[in-house]
């Protein structure tokens, strides 16, 4: 009896939304501003936050062996 029940409802939405006209929506020209707008800020957070991995894990050993690098140099130059 429940199948039944259900089975109508389905009928009848399916009957809704087939008979529909056709729909016209209008987007006004703002809108792709509005949208770049708002994922602008997404998407530097993401290069902000793989920038800062990167700096954090690779440019720091870096320079640390140039900078270890550099004061082996300038205590040689001082020796002689």
């Amino acid at each position: 009896m429940e199948i039944i029940k259900l089975y109508k409802k389905l009928i009848l939405v399916s009957a809704i939304l087939l008979c529909t006209l056709k729909v016209s929506a209008y987007i006004d020209p703002g809108t792709g501003g509005m949208i770049i707008g708002s994922v602008w800020p997404f998407i530097l957070a993401i290069l902000a936050a793989i920038g800062g991995f990167f700096f954090r894990y690779f440019f720091k050993p870096i320079k640390k062996t140039f900078l270890k690098l550099w004061k082996l140099i300038k205590k040689s130059k001082k020796g002689n």
